[in-house]
């Protein structure tokens, strides 16, 4: 165990907060004049102003190399040639001593190192800007990895941010332009996600969740977390053994790009959470061909709604329907005050023609993705940001996916299982598959939602309050309202029946769809037209 003066030696070396602010807002203030000198004076508008910016990033160090591979992610911001030369920064970062690996360990356990594990290897496995991974092995002979968050990190990024923001508000202030953009909110987003990356705890709790869900699965291993060894600075987990998915052997390489996309294909139409950072350093290939993941740092998720739209927009795709697609990108969540579907359409057409003429293991849904993205940037349109981590690990995946195996057609893979996932029943004809995934989603939701709109319209026609009145009267009433009561359950039973039809697919159909359920369906809206109106069957 370390003495306290090799403790003391080995701390992080503390930053003057102004010294800091200074050089971070120098740097800042020259780039601004730089591009206002070649843009204005010089009027040079073929300058690399993207390698520029991410030059005076790299040499701000890690908080803002961490900066640059977020804003690459940004298609809703920035033009591709800006994404590349952002998504290009490297973390040129040394280990950090063994000394304070181990220290930071006993930390976060409160108990030595001698105690935690029966092997700590000094030398470190990998390194990293925001932690660096040892091997060591349990008591018990487990071989584990510790993963250690880099010392001064976390504080270094929240100093770093904190000046980030205040040159943002004043950029915003003093260059008007700029305020369309929301500098303040984008710094502020970045902060957020870069808090999270550096909480190993979060991590941990991610990998349990994708341990669990993947669990004796025969295609995909998830190396476990250890239970009571995981704190936001440190994380133990198995050791898993393989190969970087780009170093397996020619013939095994288009099985192992089938597995990666089937897998990919589950977290997003089925578990709804995905691994983010899909590159070849954090796949490896089992000896049994089992796919591992490593690195939960970043992680998507997708809720029903997203996951529905994301199947719309893939199956409209294969269709080559215009229309269908843009409904489809409307419909994954876009941000802005006004966003026009007219604005799309064009883009979409020029899109699909420019498919048209390609095989369709050409096709790239992240590139279609980003030219939707580009077409929105005119009208300030902004990306949720689960959308923004979706679009990042499908751009991953295919290039992934495209090193291992140049001919195998990941769009072709992701829409069979897109199709079959969200249809699930036979393949209809050509003329009827909009309108049979329309009509599969309204009938998942539609008997909620029918119970809803009755309970409102019985409430507002005040169908249970019966006036005493003279016999006649009274008589009439009472009538009234039973064939109404009886009339709305009927229509709810109408609207559970045809949905049920309709997902099982039962009776004879017309057009890929059951014709029971469409007259089920028609008969329940014509009845619900009439309880609207105050009036039941004589």
């Amino acid at each position: 165990m370390p003495n306290a003066a090799s403790a003391r030696a080995t701390r992080p070396q503390r930053r003057s907060p102004f010294g800091r602010a200074l050089r971070i807002g120098l740097a800042f203030a020259g780039f601004v004049l730089w591009w206002a000198w070649h843009r204005g004076v010089m009027r040079c508008d073929d300058h690399p102003v993207a390698e520029r910016f991410a030059a005076l990033l790299q040499g701000l160090g890690t908080t803002f190399v961490k900066l640059g591979q977020h804003l690459s992610l940004r298609a809703d911001l920035l033009p591709d040639t800006a994404q590349q030369a952002l998504a290009r920064l490297q973390d040129h970062v040394g280990a950090f001593p063994s000394e304070q690996a181990q220290l930071a360990v006993e930390s976060a356990f409160g108990r030595p190192c001698s105690q935690l594990f029966a092997r700590f290897d000094l030398a470190p496995l990998a390194a990293a800007s925001v932690a660096q991974i040892h091997r060591a092995a349990l008591p018990d002979g487990t071989e584990v990895i510790v993963k250690i968050r880099r010392p001064g990190a976390a504080e270094a990024v929240e100093s770093d941010m904190r000046i980030l923001r205040v040159i943002a508000t004043v950029a915003q202030a003093m260059l008007p332009p700029l305020r369309r953009w929301g500098l303040v909110a984008i710094v502020d987003e970045i902060a957020g996600n870069l808090r999270l990356e550096m909480d190993l705890a979060r991590e941990a709790r991610f990998v349990r969740r994708f341990a669990d869900a993947w669990r004796g699965s025969p295609d995909v291993d998830i190396p476990d977390v250890i239970d009571g060894l995981c704190a936001s600075s440190v994380m133990v987990q198995r050791f898993s053994s393989g190969v970087r998915i780009d170093a397996v052997a020619a013939p095994e390489r288009e099985a192992c790009a089938s597995r990666l996309v089937d897998s990919y294909v589950t977290q997003f139409f089925e578990h709804g959470l995905f691994h983010g950072d899909p590159h070849p350093g954090n796949l490896f290939v089992m000896t049994d061909g089992r796919i591992c993941f490593h690195d939960f740092g970043i992680v998507g998720r997708l809720d029903r709604r997203l996951r529905g739209a994301l199947t719309a927009f893939a199956l409209a795709f294969v269709e080559q329907d215009a229309d269908w697609v843009v409904d489809a990108w409307l419909d994954l969540g876009l941000v802005g005050a006004q966003v026009e579907r007219r604005a799309f359409l064009p883009v979409v057409q020029s899109l699909l023609a420019d498919c048209a003429e390609r095989p369709l293991r050409d096709w790239s849904l992240p590139a279609a993705l980003g030219r939707l993205v580009a077409a929105g940037r005119s009208q300030a349109v902004r990306l949720p940001t689960d959308l923004l981590v979706l679009t990042r690990t499908m751009l991953l995946l295919e290039g992934t996916v495209r090193a291992l195996a140049p001919a195998f057609s990941i769009f072709e893979t992701l829409s069979r299982h897109a199709a079959a996932g969200s249809l699930r029943q036979a393949p209809q004809p050509e003329a009827s598959k909009r309108l049979a995934f329309e009509m599969g989603s309204a009938a998942r939701d539609l008997p909620a939602l029918v119970a809803q709109r009755l309970h409102g319209a019985l409430a507002r026609q005040h169908l249970f309050e019966i006036a005493i009145v003279p016999d006649a009267r009274l008589q009439e009433g009472v009538d009234r309202a039973s064939r109404r009561v009886a009339l709305a359950l009927v229509t709810l039973g109408l609207y559970i029946a045809s949905s049920l039809l309709m997902q099982h697919a039962v009776g004879p159909q017309w057009g890929g769809m059951p014709l029971l359920a469409l007259a089920g369906y028609a008969l329940a809206i014509r009845f619900t037209f009439s309880i609207a109106r105050g009036r039941a069957l004589r």
